[in-house]
């Protein structure tokens, strides 16, 4: 493993910081422990996050609902950059990385593979990606870099009351920084970082703060990474194929027209571009995929080597808007969020070894109708265009009734293309040939609905908050099928309508000052839809599937201890999940539809101690138990199978130290222990011919081994300079983060390791 200049200059650094340190005073550092070196005073209190997951600002400790909050600072310190970097942190959220771009986001174990996301996606007010099942919305979630962000949180539950359709599972919300009237800021970084079995990649990232007069504020955060790749692929002679590049820029203005009334708008965009994708070939399951063999998760080629007959490239393109007016009218805050969004999505993948029918893949056929080697290759272009419009008004806090009324509409419209053309393998020209099948499908999703919430406070200690959300929606697919293989095309239509009630009920004690006591039972939907069919369809196959839902029941408990020294949050809940949205294998034809029942049950816990003047020291961590409760045979689920990707234990701990070396700087060091327990694939079902009729049969799934990672960090920084040193998976473990069982040359499989060692620096400047 090589540094690059740069690393090695801030290597440099650090060391030289810690051996200045050694002969400091012991009382002479300042006791933050995330803070500038200005912060001088002897507290060592834990610092009070306050945060908007009821859509109003109160304190963390106050919420009664399983959240975890990660402030900018601490994300910048930790060097939380995306999801596969956040997963590990929050408990019960784990993260199916598929590739950069595309991730799966289970809260408390809600996964069944199914298209529809389960998890919703915030940008502060606006919500991002597809409300239905016909986007790939599971996977287009959203990773956006969270350079300049205020904080992110999570939401570990359903939140249907006051965010509606798609967050059964739970949310994550961005928060971003907004600008500041009167106050001229900025910052500028850049950092480098080298990839074990791979090459390096540079980064820069800058944010500006302009004051507009006294009223008025412009903001404006921009970055550019690169990241480096760590897949061969001798075949195509090429090395580190998944590199991958990352630009974006985030724009906000705020006026405060009045003292009373505020405008605030932001537009936001991202665009993530991929060489190839990050998987390593494995043995996978075979011919005969009902009796996979023992070793299919074995390296075939290389521990980071692949083999495609074409490149892979991806593109994902995510631009947001909104404008917010708030306007505090003394008996009520009247608030109205209007945004428009659009994510784009663009894949080529190589078909060629994915299996057609058990034993013959899409490369035979194209050969077999060419005469000579020949692949297929896949394209996929997503685009989803997204309108919102959230009005509510909201009561003072503080009062013995206490609410917030609201409306929300929006508007959807997706569209998906997707093309298999065969390729000739030696120069990999498209074959002179028409598609050997396209499909298209444009649907269209429209929602209204009005919700409510309503907190009495008994007491100054006890209160109970009740909510509840109706909502309607329309929707509507065109879908066009044709090519080589389907002949003559087909058009096919469908349409559907839904109508769901949310409620959530949350009674509140808060035994002293320091220390807060709850429940909850809170709902959450998934809406249903029209299908997407799969050509030659019997009317025998659903044309439309139902929404899904949950009801969470949770007991939690939050305390302050030590004069705020100590900090533990504890919540233990149970879900039961009804009508899943799963994909089944009916007839031989793969659609959306519903099946079985599942629950979840665990125990959910987050602790932080200051023991000492700079040193924090925080545990968290979940056990979830998370099974099907009903038979899903269509889609190759038995009662009691664990539910996909889902860590029946995962854990994570870290250990900070801050002090005063000279001058005005401050050194830390710091280290993450994380634990993934382990967890199996996806269902899957293959169709055979039983005594004259197809049955769906279950395909056995592998179990994906535990594994450990640790981070560790250093840095030196004052108000105006850091210089920050980190290594990320320092033992280079191989832990697995998705497994595919075909698809690959032999019939074989692929896995995708996490990110091996990753050893970076940065250099940082604050005005």
């Amino acid at each position: 493993m090589r540094l690059t200049r740069l690393a090695a200059l801030l290597v440099a650094a650090s060391l030289s910081a810690v051996a200045l340190g050694a002969e400091a005073p012991a009382d002479s550092g300042p006791a933050s422990t995330g803070s500038p070196a200005s912060q001088t005073s002897s507290v060592v209190a834990l610092e009070e996050v306050i945060v908007t997951a009821q859509k109003r600002e109160e304190k963390l400790r106050d919420v009664p609902m399983g959240v975890t909050a990660l402030p900018g600072d601490e994300m910048k310190r930790l060097q939380v950059v995306s999801f596969a970097d956040l997963g590990p942190l929050v408990p019960s959220l784990s993260v199916e990385s598929i590739s950069p771009g595309q991730s799966r986001l289970t809260l408390r174990g809600e996964n069944v593979g199914s298209v529809g996301a389960t998890v919703g996606t915030y940008i502060d007010e606006s919500p991002f990606g597809s409300s239905n099942a016909l986007a790939n919305g599971s996977v287009v979630s959203g990773d956006f870099d969270t350079w300049d962000l205020q904080r992110v949180e999570v939401l570990r539950g359903p939140q249907g009351t006051l965010y509606g359709a798609g967050s059964e599972g739970g949310l994550l919300k961005y928060v971003t920084n907004p600008p500041e009237p009167g106050k001229f800021a900025g910052a500028f970084q850049v950092g480098d970082e080298d990839v074990a079995h791979g090459g390096s990649g540079a980064n820069v990232k800058g944010m500006v703060n302009l004051p507009l007069g006294d009223r008025a504020a412009f903001r404006v955060a921009a970055y550019s990474e690169n990241t480096s790749g760590w897949i061969d692929d001798p075949s195509l002679g090429l090395n580190n194929v998944n590199r991958s590049h990352k630009d974006g820029v985030r724009a906000s203005v705020l006026w405060n027209v009045t003292d009373s009334f505020t405008l605030r708008f932001t537009g936001m965009g991202q665009q993530l571009q991929n060489d190839g994708l990050p998987y390593t070939d494995v043995v996978g399951g075979g011919i005969d995929v009902l009796n996979p063999p023992a070793n299919q998760l074995d390296p075939t080629r290389g521990d980071y080597v692949q083999k495609r007959f074409i490149s892979e490239p991806s593109l994902y393109k995510y631009d947001n808007y909104s404008l917010t007016a708030d306007w505090n009218m003394g008996w009520a805050d009247a608030i109205s969020i209007t945004s428009y969004g659009t994510s784009r999505q663009v894949l080529n993948q190589d078909e060629t070894s994915s299996p057609l029918i058990p034993g013959f893949t899409f490369g035979d056929l194209v050969s077999g109708l060419v005469g000579v080697p020949a692949g297929t290759h896949a394209y996929g272009a997503l685009r989803i265009a997204k309108l919102t419009q959230e009005v509510r008004l909201s009561s003072p806090v503080n009062q013995r009734i206490e609410w917030q009324v609201g409306g929300y509409f929006t508007r959807e419209a997706s569209t998906l293309a997707q093309s298999f053309d065969g390729f000739f393998i030696d120069t990999q020209q498209f074959l002179p040939l028409p598609s050997i099948e396209t499909a298209g499908l444009d649907s269209r999703y429209k929602e209204y609905a009005g919700f409510g919430q309503v907190t009495y406070h008994f007491n100054e200690q006890f209160d109970v908050a009740v909510g509840g959300r109706y909502s309607s929606n329309r929707q509507s697919a065109l879908e066009t099928i044709g090519g080589l293989l389907v002949q003559p095309p087909e058009l096919i239509t469908g349409a559907s309508t839904g109508h769901d009630f949310t409620y959530s009920i949350a009674p509140r004690w808060h035994i002293n000052a320091n220390t807060l006591a709850y429940a909850r039972i809170a709902s959450g939907y998934r809406p249903g839809g029209p299908n997407a069919l799969p050509p030659g369809a019997p009317a025998g196959v659903e044309r439309q599937y139902v929404a899904d839902s949950t009801v969470n029941y949770e007991l939690g408990l939050k305390s302050s201890l030590l004069d705020n020294t100590l900090s533990l949050d504890v919540a233990t809940f149970f879900i039961n999940w009804k009508k899943i949205q799963l994909t089944q294998i009916v007839d031989g034809f793969g659609i959306d539809a519903n099946g079985g029942s599942a629950h979840s049950r665990g125990l959910e816990w987050t602790a932080a101690y200051t023991p000492t003047r700079g040193l924090t020291l925080t545990l968290s961590g979940a056990y979830v138990n998370a099974k099907l409760t009903e038979p899903a045979p269509d889609a190759g689920g038995e009662t009691g199978d664990r539910l996909p990707y889902a860590p029946a234990f995962s854990s994570s701990a870290d250990v900070a130290y801050e002090w005063r070396v000279f001058r005005d700087f401050n050194a830390s060091l710091g280290a993450t222990w994380s634990y993934t327990g382990s967890r199996f694939m996806d269902f899957s079902a293959v169709t055979n011919v039983v005594g004259g009729e197809l049955v769906s049969i279950p395909v056995p799934r592998a179990e994906l081994p535990s594994y450990n990672t640790i981070n560790l960090r250093g840095g030196l920084a004052n108000d105006t300079w850091s210089f920050e040193i980190y290594c990320k998976n320092a033992g280079d473990k191989r832990g697995i983060a998705v497994y595919t069982s075909s698809g690959t040359p032999d019939f074989g499989g692929a896995v995708g390791y996490i990110q091996p060692r990753t050893v970076g620096a940065s250099l940082g400047f604050r005005f």
